[in-house]
Formats: C-alpha cells, structure tokens, sequence
C-alpha cells in the first residue's frame, strides 16, 4: 500500500512541475512557438517572403502579419521581438527607404564589420541575391533579432 501511495505522490508531483514549467515561457519563446504555428501568407518572391521563410529555416520564426517591410520594425518591437541598430547572425535587418521598404536576413558578419545578407527581389526581380554591406552602411538599417 505505501509503493502505491507513493507512486500516487510521485506523479502528482511530476505533473505539477511539468504544469508549471510549461506555463512558464519567456517572450521569445512564446514568440517563437506562435510565429512556428503560422503559413508563409507573403508573396512568394518579395523581400518579406524571404526573410520570413529563412528564419523559420533557422528555427527563428518571425510573425506572418507584419505587413511590407517598412512596417515590420515597428510590428516586431510592438509584437516584443528585441531590436536594435547593430547587426548580428540571423536579424532580419529592415528598411524604411522605398514606397515598400525592404528587409532581408544578416547571414554573416566579417571581421572589419562588414556584412554579407541574403534576400529576395533587390538586384533580381523576385529573385535570390547576396550583397556585402559595408560596416558604415549597415548602421543606417533597423535589425529584428
């Protein structure tokens, strides 16, 4: 009988520490776990397309209801993304510049701080490009971390 009563107090136990760790999340990771749910609704070949599709890639999903470029700075802040002016890894780095804006995604950061991005619809009409932007330029641009 005492096996039993233990075993009952054990799983009792186990099931309140688990309720209680799953209720706990941290903004990003509820950001991550809603934003993970969600379809690509962007125009398959513009610039928001991508940098959503390559985040989601990376396992760093941003939301689908950020709207054109020009917007998603101030939608990630106002959603709780953490964001700032300095480039990192995998930021979506954003643009106000244009009717649109633009964004694409940092994948690489040189030595010199210059930074190599990937994106959709820039040089090539609803195509791939890289580019290398310059550490004085890419300070002009907002980054979704």
């Amino acid at each position: 009988m005492k096996l039993k009563q233990l075993l009952s107090r054990v799983i009792i136990a186990t099931g309140i520490l688990l309720t209680g760790t799953i209720a706990y999340q941290t903004a990003e990771q509820t950001h991550v776990s809603e934003a993970a749910s969600y379809k690509n609704y962007y125009n398959k070949g513009q610039c928001t397309w991508w940098a959503y599709q390559r985040r989601a890639q990376l396992g760093k999903p941003v939301s689908n209801r950020w709207g054109n470029a020009k917007n998603w700075y101030y939608n990630a802040r106002r959603s709780g993304y953490a964001t700032g002016h300095t480039p990192r890894r995998y930021a979506v780095m954003q643009s106000t510049a244009g009717y649109y804006g633009h964004v694409a995604v940092v994948e690489r950061i040189y030595n010199n701080g210059n930074i190599k991005i990937s994106e959709y619809n820039y040089n090539r009409p609803y195509g791939y490009g890289t580019r290398i932007i310059s550490k004085a330029s890419a300070r002009n641009y907002n980054y979704i971390y």
